[in-house]
């Protein structure tokens, strides 16, 4: 099987002829993982580890925002090498106007601020100068990225859009956004449809290029419950995301849609479903019983995901993660239904034997 064949194949729960597996690092480790192998692109890489799927966003080309940025984000976070607005204190500002810094470690950012945190009223979200359409990336050079990417070779390609959500706290922020939901929720309907014009825009000029998944990625859930209830999923978030995933089934009927979020979706589940989700990421290890999810899910879904990046990878030896990469494998795996990979981005806590013991098992062969 070609690795796109793999993918659909265990998406359509049909047996593969492995479980296919996906990717997913932070850019220093990925870096110190390729330097460990003797590695010298990320494609090789991703070929040597067998890597079944391949991963494009949309971009923007904001000359508005680009005219004000002074800056690069330096340090090793996941916006490195970006331009930004640079204030002081280490303070930097993105086109949405939200405001961020870097930790002392250099490795992730922390939220500082938006530019909806004092607003009371729908009215006053006017205020804000929002990104114009035109400056999302064209259909043209969507088209031509994606292409590029087919070029690899057959592989399943993903595309990327952020959920909403995600970014309606970035702007509001959190706390602020979930009162929203419920005592001022036209405030927060407004914004969810505001910006999923926006995402669902992005993802169709991704769907149009030819994805074979859309990904709409951001956290709902905390390692214990949602971040709100059942009844606010359905009437402020739900909506939208089925509104995103109608404009791109409209696109091509056989487009698979993915959901991201950690935590624990448990309570959830049945409402993804409801809400067209075909994929479900990561299954968190820490928080889900992948085992539980495959027997009461596993013929609705597939899984992506499922190893742990918390306790297994970091801490595990490299037989523990042989042993439960492989239980993973022969449990979830049966009869389709899941991509195995990292439940979130490999921290630098783990080792570089460990990474390589996770394709190794998937693969059924030493890589080196």
């Amino acid at each position: 099987m070609t690795s796109r064949e793999r993918v659909m194949a265990a998406c359509h729960h049909q047996t593969p002829d492995r479980v296919p597996c996906d990717t997913w690092f932070r850019d220093d480790v990925r870096e110190k993982f390729m330097a460990w192998l003797g590695i010298e692109t990320e494609e090789e890489l991703n070929k040597f580890i067998g890597s079944d799927l391949r991963t494009i966003g949309c971009k923007w080309n904001n000359p508005e925002y680009d005219a004000k940025c002074n800056g690069i984000l330096g340090d090793h976070v996941e916006l490195t090498g970006g331009k930004f607005i640079f204030h002081e204190d280490g303070i930097f500002e993105d086109m949405w106007g939200v405001l961020q810094r870097n930790g002392k470690d250099g490795l992730y950012t922390e939220w500082v601020g938006g530019p909806f945190t004092e607003i009371e009223d729908v009215e006053e979200l006017d205020d804000f100068n929002w990104p114009k359409m035109e400056y999302i990336e064209s259909q043209e050079s969507v088209n031509k990225r994606v292409q590029a990417l087919r070029a690899l070779g057959d592989y399943a390609i993903q595309g990327s859009v952020s959920n909403p959500y995600k970014q309606c706290w970035h702007m509001r922020g959190m706390e602020n956004f979930l009162c929203d939901t419920l005592v001022n929720e036209e405030l927060a309907i407004e914004m969810m449809q505001r910006l999923g014009k926006y995402y669902k825009e992005m993802g169709c000029r991704l769907v149009r290029a030819g994805v074979d998944i859309m990904r709409i990625v951001g956290d709902i859930a905390t390692q214990n419950s949602l971040l709100f209830s059942l009844d606010v999923y359905r009437k402020v978030m739900k909506p939208v995301l089925q509104d995103m995933i109608q404009a791109f089934k409209a696109i091509n009927p056989d487009l698979l849609i993915f959901f991201h979020s950690d935590g624990c979706l448990d309570m959830v589940m049945d409402e993804l479903i409801d809400t067209g989700f075909d994929i479900i990421n990561p299954i968190q290890p820490e928080c889900m019983d992948v085992f539980a999810v495959k027997d009461k899910y596993g013929d609705k879904i597939t899984m992506h995901g499922t190893v742990s990046i918390q306790e297994l990878l970091p801490h595990g030896s490299v037989e523990d993660v042989h042993r439960e990469v492989r239980k993973i494998i022969d449990y979830c795996g049966k009869g389709g239904g899941l991509i195995i990979c990292p439940a979130n981005l490999i921290q630098n806590d783990t080792p570089m034997e460990n990474i390589l013991a996770l394709y190794e098992e998937v693969n059924g062969h030493p890589l080196r």
